[in-house]
């Protein structure tokens, strides 16, 4: 069924939420190619990731190479569980029978799957790159690949080849991304990709859940589908290593989701799902917003122009 309970759609479209989620992906996979002045600002506001998640861009080919082993794997797999682990908490509030927790798909639906049908191939207007990469995510090829990752990504024996940082980082570049793509469906409208972060509030309405852009990916309810999937092969590769009942080894303490002191249960998110008018919650994320507000400004006068679109990075 795709239908998520409205407050944490509501919540997941907040703007704060938004900006929040959007700076977190392009920090990560900017940083390598941002000019020093760039580079500045997103440390200045408390944006510098620990660990960027790309090299910068191969000078012949124009591609960046993901950075597998230096520990972005790690902190890709973490800032999402702590946002299902948000949403949890908040659904078992609800106590909607329905949906009393974020469940990912057991297996990655088929094509001929009914009840997660993957939309069909569409024009993104005045983006011929992004139209081509989620065309091609849709065909029979791209599944016959999904199924290979997913295959490997289950398999007990490949798991204890791989470091959770090694699995995170191909996970986020391959399957995950092109799952994105995949199930993304014809807009009305889109973000501009590229645009210099273009956030205008007109995209802030809960109904721009496009999941091809990271502005808005999180709003639609595939994402948590997608997410609690990729989520579960942390316990898996747990399983595979004999720690199941252990805490997650984790490199690092914590891995990176945000600005120093934003690690906990993903505040944002929460802040969103609690905030009320007049309440404390509803004081701090307008103070997390203005806060990224003032950096988006700062990186427009920087130049800094932002990939809007998850891309296709096979790890092959």
């Amino acid at each position: 069924m795709n239908t998520f309970p409205k407050p944490v759609i509501d919540a997941m479209a907040d703007r704060a939420m938004r900006l929040h989620h959007m700076l977190w992906h392009t920090a990560r996979d900017s940083w390598a190619s941002l000019t020093p002045e760039a580079q500045e600002v997103f440390h200045h506001h408390g944006w510098e990731p620990p660990r960027p998640s790309l090299t910068a861009p191969n000078p012949v080919t124009g591609i960046p190479s993901v950075e597998f082993d230096n520990g972005s794997g790690e902190d890709f797999l973490f800032m999402h569980r702590q946002m299902i682990a948000t949403v949890n908490e908040v659904l078992a509030q609800l106590g909607d029978p329905q949906h009393p927790r974020v469940e990912g798909w057991p297996t990655i639906p088929p094509p001929e799957d009914t009840e997660y049908p993957v939309p069909p191939p569409f024009d993104v207007p005045g983006d011929s790159d992004t139209t081509d990469v989620i065309r091609n995510a849709k065909t029979q090829e791209s599944f016959d690949r999904i199924r290979q990752w997913e295959a490997e990504f289950t398999a007990p024996a490949k798991l204890r080849q791989m470091t959770l940082r090694r699995l995170g980082a191909r996970i986020e570049f391959g399957i995950h991304n092109r799952m994105h793509l995949r199930w993304s469906a014809a807009m009305p409208s889109y973000r501009p990709g590229g645009d210099a972060f273009s956030v205008d509030p007109q995209w802030d309405d809960s109904g721009y859940n496009w999941l091809a852009d990271t502005y808005s990916a999180h709003v639609n309810p595939i994402f948590w589908k997608l997410h609690g999937w990729v989520d579960a092969r942390i316990d898996d590769w747990m399983a595979a290593n004999e720690l199941t009942g252990q805490p997650v080894p984790w490199s690092f303490d914590p891995p990176w989701s945000g600005p120093a002191g934003e690690h906990d249960h993903h505040p944002v998110a929460l802040l969103a799902l609690r905030a009320q008018p007049g309440n404390p919650e509803a004081e701090a994320l307008q103070s997390r917003l203005s806060s990224m507000e003032t950096t988006v400004e700062h990186l427009k006068q920087a130049g800094v122009v932002e990939p809007a679109r998850f891309a296709v990075y096979d790890d092959i």
